[in-house]
């Protein structure tokens, strides 16, 4: 056997278990009715994700994942969890639910049909084969073509931080100063 055929064979071996791991995660992060352990099974898929992007070459968006989504933004949902109180739900046997289930099996369903179908092909487009992947052509992408929805994201965000500030109904009492 060659050595070439066996990094090749440990790759992919490492490329499943952490696939697989992800889809635990997500499935955790479904199934768990404590908040607080659900935005912890996020952050362990969002890792994954990273360590896919690393693996498939990606640094820069591995480095990003780890930083925006699993660093910044997953922590804000910690603290606004604790804030509005994490209380773990009763689980309900109901419709949504059941959607839900059918929800996760149709996507299993199309993953498993994706992976027998074979390797696809990368898609070419108006950034150079070397670039690919690399801070630049992301940067060009974003800030290019795709500026208007990165303000509406960032905007959506914003509304979402100030509605849970609404929604946790902050009493604020004036502090009087002391005379002297």
């Amino acid at each position: 056997m060659e050595i070439a055929t066996v990094f090749d064979f440990a790759h992919d071996t490492v490329i499943f278990v952490v696939g697989v791991t992800a889809v635990l995660a997500s499935l955790g992060v479904i199934l768990c009715s404590s908040p607080i352990y659900c935005a912890l099974y996020l952050i362990s898929h969002m890792i994954c994700l990273a360590l896919l992007f690393l693996l498939y070459n990606a640094e820069f968006l591995a480095v990003v994942q780890i930083i925006v989504y699993a660093g910044a933004v997953m922590i804000l949902f910690l603290f606004i969890i604790a804030l509005l109180g994490g209380k773990k739900e009763a689980p309900e046997n109901s419709f949504h639910r059941a959607a839900a289930f059918a929800f996760v099996f149709v996507m299993l369903g199309e993953l498993y049909l994706l992976a027998t179908v074979g390797p696809t092909q990368q898609v070419r487009g108006e950034i150079p084969a070397e670039l690919f992947g690399t801070a630049k052509a992301i940067g060009i992408e974003l800030f290019s073509k795709h500026l208007v929805v990165f303000e509406l994201a960032s905007v959506l965000l914003l509304v979402a931080a100030v509605g849970v500030m609404c929604l946790a109904k902050f009493s604020f009492t004036l502090i009087k100063k002391r005379a002297r």
